[in-house]
């Protein structure tokens, strides 16, 4: 399963399912809309997605995902990418094919083969201190701490359900899963700037972002 969580996506989201159909034409693309005002649903829905709905919140959409994901029993693995178009579906095979070594696959612009292009500088060091942090105060082996293409078995799947926090949705559920035994590798990726539309991190939200999860990976480190 391909699992999107879209919120005002309209103008990306067609791209971005039809992208995913391609690379993976087996599977099932799903969309989740949490809180969007514009045509999100249908636009998913016209690119051959199904769609499903959940209350506003990136966290909250994406537990709605694992939750849809882990009902279906033929559900063996997912490829969790953001609508906003940054995520190649060109990484899909990759990352699915990586699934058999490991038990979570991080999509990551720091490991070999990976880059953000456009991105600027003061940007790449946080993202790039942030991974050095989290790996030095809790062994989690992970570069890009905030990449939100990843891919899960069905055994994170089922661990996900249990333990994911939908206030912090980064590097802190990634040290949970590496806490919880779960084996965590990473695949190079270029990742372009979004497509558009309005982001989450940037300027001060940013950096308040950067703290408040560091701080959770703290919190993680004493459980």
């Amino acid at each position: 399963m391909i699992l999107v969580p879209a919120r005002n996506e309209g103008p990306r989201i067609g791209a971005v399912v039809r992208g995913a159909r391609t690379a993976a034409p087996d599977v099932d693309v799903v969309v989740v809309v949490n809180g969007s005002e514009d045509d999100t649903a249908q636009a998913a829905l016209e690119a051959g997605a199904t769609v499903i709905h959940s209350d506003p919140g990136y966290g909250v959409a994406l537990l709605r995902g694992y939750q849809h994901a882990l009902s279906d029993h033929r559900t063996t693995w997912v490829v969790q990418m953001d609508a906003d178009g940054q995520h190649p579906p060109s990484a899909i095979p990759r990352m699915r094919a990586e699934l058999r070594h490991h038990d979570v696959v991080i999509g990551s612009r720091f490991a070999p083969g990976g880059s953000a292009p456009g991105w600027p500088l003061v940007r790449r060091l946080t993202v790039a201190a942030m991974g050095a942090t989290t790996r030095a105060l809790t062994g989690c082996p992970v570069r890009d701490v905030v990449s939100g293409l990843q891919a899960f078995n069905r055994r994170t799947l089922e661990v996900l359900c249990r333990e994911f926090s939908v206030d912090l949705t980064d590097a802190n559920v990634l040290v949970r899963l590496h806490r919880a035994g779960l084996s965590i590798g990473e695949v190079g990726v270029v990742m372009p700037t979004r497509r558009g539309g309005e982001s989450m991190h940037g300027g001060l939200a940013s950096a308040i972002y950067a703290g408040r999860t560091m701080l959770a990976v703290l919190d993680e480190r004493r459980r």
